[in-house]
């Protein structure tokens, strides 16, 4: 990019004199102030320079180079005739360099502009990616906390979760070992029922003696009458179980009993009735 010192320099040296004299402080100012500076400065000097001209000016053909510019002097000790076309000519060329010298700048600060625009264009998109970049970021961050979260949600639940298997298991534990030990109590407890119930069975059992048949003389018995068994006193007190053990071998016991008394009695009712016929014949 064309600098505007550059274009300022190629100007004429007497309009390079007067534009510094009417520019001021350009101290602070940005490039694109500073060469609006020059240009409004440059197009007020034309104005001045083309309104010094007398109305129906016929301008001249051709224009004088920068450096033939600078060999024209002031007319000093002419005619007024010849100062005054000398002055207009003068006035006329330096309208005609500060005229282009507006549009170079012109040009320039549309450069300025546009690189200026470019630059803020880049700068907004560097911010935008930046911006971009970060939200990234932050939702990066975010999804990875997210992440830990559930993550440590989950590890707590699997926690909770084999806590809760563990109690549930000692509990299990513990029932089943209860259960046992109520099982085997109740095991124990039967068995002592039943050892209660065969010792008091041993121990009660009397067998009554039977009555001796009267016999005739010359008759005798097959078989033999055993003795009766003494009675002997016990003292027992059952529990529930025992009880309820004991009445069934009571039943059972006395089942037995009338099961021995009929066949008792079938095996000797023949010599029961042979003993009444002799004691009939006799008579």
């Amino acid at each position: 990019m064309t600098n505007y010192l550059n274009l300022f320099s190629q100007l004429p040296q007497r309009l390079q004199s007067e534009i510094s004299a009417h520019l001021g402080s350009i101290v602070g100012m940005s490039e694109v102030q500073i060469v609006t500076r020059y240009k409004d400065v440059a197009w007020w000097l034309r104005s001045t320079k083309l309104a010094a001209l007398p109305p129906g000016y016929i301008p001249h053909s051709g224009h004088l180079t920068a450096q033939e510019f600078n060999g024209v002097g002031s007319p000093v000790g002419v005619a007024p005739e010849i100062a005054e076309i000398t002055n207009q000519f003068i006035a006329y060329e330096s309208a005609w360099h500060l005229d282009n010298f507006v549009h170079q700048l012109l040009a320039l600060i549309n450069q300025l502009h546009e690189a200026a625009r470019l630059q803020a264009q880049r700068q907004a998109e560097e911010a935008s990616r930046v911006e971009a970049q970060r939200q990234a970021e932050e939702a990066a961050r975010q999804l990875a906390q997210r992440q830990a979260e559930e993550a440590a949600r989950l590890h707590a639940q699997r926690l909770a979760e084999e806590a809760a298997r563990q109690v549930a298991a000692r509990q299990l534990a513990e029932q089943q070992a209860y259960a046992a030990a109520q099982a085997l109590a109740e095991q124990k407890t039967r068995e002592a029922a039943l050892q209660e119930a065969r010792l008091a069975l041993e121990l009660a059992l009397v067998v009554p003696a039977l009555p001796e048949a009267p016999v005739g003389p010359g008759q005798t018995l097959s078989g033999t009458i055993p003795a009766a068994t003494p009675m002997r006193e016990i003292v027992f007190i059952p529990g529930p179980a025992a009880m309820a053990e004991i009445d069934r071998a009571t039943l059972v016991l006395k089942q037995t009993i009338d099961a021995a008394v009929i066949q008792y009695a079938s095996a000797i009712s023949p010599f029961l009735k042979a003993s009444e016929t002799v004691v009939h014949a006799t008579r």
